[in-house]
């Protein structure tokens, strides 16, 4: 790369930044910001000599861009990364470590500042909230029979209205930023899987977590900006400790999970994760799918009836759900909720305590108080 061209690129640079609205500091000191991945290679490719020749390092960084920039997979470019000389590994990673760094603080401050004034928005909301949670009591407190259309037409659109102005996922925070943080988002996930790729083919000490630290901070912003009461946030926040705790299956964690966002977005209390009720409830899943069976009541002896199976593993229940056909917790959970006996029973105010457990696409979900 002459040094001419490297000027005239850097004025080409600088005119999209302006237009992107970002700093100028974004990146290395001595370039100029961008959000595109152009401009992220030739920032690496910028702080070298002008007079050095091309390395092995700057060619992967070349072909990273035209790949990226074509929304192609850049895997085979991991492969040269790892038989690099050991220096040449250590200024990538170093570089690309610099400019990574800055590109995702940036990132997540502005998605911080979309993310506080969607929330600033809730008070307007309240009035829609109290309308559509009144909308699903009142289904809620119908017979079964009368219920069963309406769980369809008026309990799910009402759900999906109060997800919308209650717990807004990280894709509408990002809407919320405009264009701006979609181009920002799109580069931090790009160069995020890069990082973590270079890093494996480096067998770097380096924790492989670049795209996942993201996206747990996406969601970290997305919680806070939710409309839940903080107590039942806590119980979430507990339930999960619970979980690791008793090395809960993990599609059973995310059914129990789930089953609690569906209750509070409906205004009712999230609900305490009993592991005695998920080895219960487990237990008799692993019956039913083994001496093929399906029903609550249970021809094995001792564990005839729920209240039986909970007092066998040294707890209590307070009704039962069961369910046939996936192995995945939320065709369990809509199951349950499009069935109006099971429905009475997820959303019933009195609950206190939940299990939910699973064995191949047999399920049983227990309640307690």
């Amino acid at each position: 790369m002459t040094a001419s061209r490297c000027r005239s690129t850097v004025g080409a640079i600088s005119r999209r930044t302006k237009r992107l609205g970002l700093p100028a500091s974004l990146f290395f000191p001595s370039i100029i910001a961008s959000v595109n991945l152009l401009a992220f290679l030739l920032a690496l490719l910028l702080v070298l000599p002008l007079a050095a020749a091309p390395t092995a390092a700057d060619e992967i960084l070349a072909a990273f861009d035209t790949k990226a920039t074509a929304g192609e997979d850049c895997t085979e470019l991991y492969d040269p990364i790892s038989t690099l000389p050991g220096t040449e590994q250590k200024r990538l990673l170093a570089e690309i470590n610099t400019t990574w760094t800055r590109l995702r603080d940036n990132y997540l401050k502005q998605l911080a500042l979309a993310a506080s004034k969607l929330g600033g928005k809730k008070t307007d909301s309240l009035q829609q909230v109290r309308v559509h949670r009144a909308a699903f009591q009142q289904v809620y407190a119908k017979d079964e029979a009368a219920m069963k259309p309406l769980l369809t037409s008026v309990s799910m659109p009402a759900i999906d209205a109060l997800r919308k102005l209650l717990a807004p996922d990280p894709e509408q925070l990002v809407a919320a930023g405009g264009d701006k943080l979609k181009a920002q988002r799109m580069l931090v996930l790009a160069l995020a899987r890069f990082r973590d790729g270079t890093i494996n083919a480096m067998l770097a000490t380096q924790p492989i977590d670049s795209t996942s630290s993201v996206t747990a901070a996406e969601h970290e912003l997305a919680e806070a900006t939710c409309g839940f009461a903080r107590g039942d946030l806590n119980m979430l926040a507990h339930n999960r400790k619970v979980a690791k705790a008793s090395d809960l299956p993990e599609a059973e964690a995310r059914g129990i999970e789930e089953c609690n966002e569906l209750r509070m977005l409906v205004g009712l209390n999230a609900l305490l994760l009993d592991p005695k009720l998920c080895e219960a409830a487990r237990d008799h899943s692993k019956d039913m799918a083994e001496k093929g069976f399906f029903a609550h009541e249970s021809p094995v002896p001792g564990k005839k009836s729920p209240w039986d199976r909970a007092k066998n593993f040294g707890t209590t229940a307070a009704g039962e759900n069961i369910f046939m056909g996936s192995s995945e917790p939320h065709a369990a959970n809509m199951g349950w909720f499009y069935s109006p006996g099971h429905h009475k029973n997820m959303f019933s105010p009195g609950q206190l305590r939940i299990g939910l457990g699973c064995t191949g696409s047999h399920w049983t979900q227990m309640f307690g108080r």
